[in-house]
């Protein structure tokens, strides 16, 4: 394995331990099975994103998509979740910023003349 593969697979475990664990902690569980499916998917689009070779608009679609399943989740939960929206915190920050680090262009590696 890479090291790129590797940190890939290691941030993948983390943003997924995490969001799951904040997930637990605002209640999702008690607000119904339909909100369980739209937080989990939500939680486990960016880590598949991270591990699955994806160009870039494509991998920023999935923590777009994320994002709109936790709105919709929030929307119709029948109890109030108004801690789910920090499942997004480790996920967009790692996925910003190791997008951009471990995900670099074919263009940016091209030496300037």
């Amino acid at each position: 394995m890479s090291r790129t593969t590797t940190t890939h697979a290691i941030l993948a475990i983390a943003i997924f331990v995490m969001g799951s664990l904040q997930a637990w902690d605002s209640d999702v569980p008690k607000a119904g099975l339909l909100i369980v499916l739209l937080v989990s998917l939500a939680i486990t689009l960016p880590p598949v994103a991270l591990l699955v070779p994806l160009k870039r608009e494509h991998f920023l679609g999935a923590f777009a998509l994320s994002f709109v399943l936790l709105i919709l989740a929030r929307l119709i939960s029948p109890i109030p979740l108004p801690g789910l929206f920090l499942i997004l915190v480790p996920v967009v920050t790692m996925g910003l910023i190791f997008s951009g680090v471990l995900r670099p262009d074919d263009d940016s590696h091209t030496p300037s003349h």
